[in-house]
């Protein structure tokens, strides 16, 4: 399964204010965290970051385990150049491309981290490419957001950005605002989990779900990362005065964020 085109478009023109969202919000933070809790604790060697983006989990995770060199793999080449930015002077290795293609680049690795970025990937191509590339006994980790997984996904996580943005549009009188968008993929669901990681060697471990309270201008500032929202077309100047206010409306209000993260092992 090669990435999506579009999507690659999309997160490469976001990626200078996906960045500052993930360097912003102490939610990324905390799920990039969790994953590295779970890796051992004398952990060194490569550790491939899966989905990289611009770098933070590899950042925490270089912090926690000095003898580790990260591997970023991600198929956006403008979150891979900020993370060659963010990362200067670390042991760290970039790869623009996929997870397919990590074993033909001779990509081996004691451990695999992803964060935040495996609803972008189906369970078999990502498992048999890391059955080729992690150690055995090495573990791999990763999340779902709520709405990626099918056991979380009646949870309304993120959700309440839309009617303060609404209120601020009407109350401005700027029509256009669209509905949110469901996620392009079905959440993943337990059956495919399970039996394709079974099918490639390997063996959950551990699993988690949390819950945490979030900021509702976390919301606003994610959907601010699509330059022409709120609605196409409005000046730079309104549509600042338009962002503003939405933040101001969303200032200390918080709003559940559940999330589950999962350790697998290779044992074959």
């Amino acid at each position: 399964m090669t990435p999506d085109p579009e999507t690659v478009r999309v997160w490469d023109d976001r990626a200078e204010a996906y960045d500052r969202l993930c360097h912003r919000w102490e939610i990324f933070t905390l799920l990039s965290s969790r994953l590295i809790d779970m890796l051992p604790a004398g952990l060194e060697g490569p550790v491939l970051d899966l989905g990289a983006g611009s770098g933070l989990t590899t950042e925490l995770l270089l912090a926690r385990h000095p003898r580790c060199n990260s591997i970023l793999l991600d198929p956006a080449a403008a979150m891979i150049e900020i993370a060659r930015r963010n990362l200067a002077g670390r042991a760290a290795d970039f790869h623009v491309a996929s997870i397919e293609a990590a074993p033909a680049l001779g990509i081996r690795a004691a451990a695999a981290v992803s964060s935040a970025s495996m609803q972008f990937l189906e369970f078999e191509p990502a498992f048999a490419a890391l059955e080729r590339i992690i150690e055995p006994r090495g573990r791999f980790v990763f999340n779902l957001w709520n709405h990626h997984w099918e056991e979380t996904a009646a949870s309304n996580g993120m959700a309440e950005w839309h009617a303060i943005a609404r209120a601020v549009c009407d109350a401005a009188g700027v029509a256009g605002l669209p509905e949110p968008v469901p996620p392009k993929n079905p959440p993943k669901t337990r059956r495919d989990l399970m039996s394709t990681s079974g099918r490639h060697g390997f063996q959950r471990v551990e699993e988690h779900r949390d819950e945490d309270h979030a900021p509702v201008a976390r919301g606003i500032d994610f959907m601010a990362m699509t330059s022409d929202w709120p609605v196409k077309g409005l000046s730079p100047e309104l549509r600042e005065s338009l962002l503003q206010a939405m933040f101001d409306r969303a200032a200390g209000s918080n709003e559940p964020v559940v999330s589950a993260r999962f350790a697998f092992e290779r044992i074959a």
